[in-house]
């Protein structure tokens, strides 16, 4: 029990320490969301943004979001976003879209997120995001993969993204 405790707080530590290094760093210059209407901010009752293990947490008592379970995220919960919040609130999910951190043994690095090619400019018309935004995800991939949690977490979500791409190219 005691252990579980201290996993949550090293968890809670590295998500907010990940947060940081997103604070004045976003995929574009701009405000990305003029591309598309702001899109990715627009899910509905049963669609979200997937959290990082003990991220709902951090995020419980926020305006405007809805903590869900979601069978499909490892067991771990989803936030359900009504479509405005302010930026230093949002999930860590939110401040990487449309990309994912990737751990390959000792090699940290961002992927592009497959499931974001429907919606995102930056992925279906291939708009290349600022360097200084891949550098965070690559900084926040070997942050958080302090956490032994988070790490799992990180290369299953690959693995099924890994998936997916293959699936896609597949059926095309």
């Amino acid at each position: 029990m005691g252990g579980d405790i201290i996993n949550t707080d090293v968890n809670l530590l590295l998500i907010t320490k990940a947060y940081e290094l997103f604070e004045r760093t976003a995929p574009l210059s701009y405000d990305c969301g003029r591309l598309c209407g702001s899109r990715c901010c627009k899910g509905s009752d049963n669609t979200g943004m997937w959290l990082f293990p003990d991220e709902e947490k951090l995020l419980k008592d926020t305006a405007g979001f809805e903590i869900k379970d979601c069978e499909s995220n490892f067991g771990y919960k989803m936030l359900v976003c009504r479509g405005f919040c302010e930026r230093k609130t949002r999930p860590l999910s939110c401040r990487i879209f449309p990309y994912f951190p990737m751990i390959s043994g000792d090699n940290f690095d961002a992927r592009a997120d497959i499931r974001g090619i429907s919606i995102c400019p930056l992925l279906c018309k291939n708009i290349k995001p600022e360097y200084a935004f891949i550098r965070q995800v690559r900084k926040a991939a070997r942050l958080l993969s302090q956490s032994d949690e988070i790490r799992e977490y990180i290369i299953n979500v690959n693995s099924m993204l890994d998936e997916i791409g293959d699936f896609a190219e597949r059926t095309v």
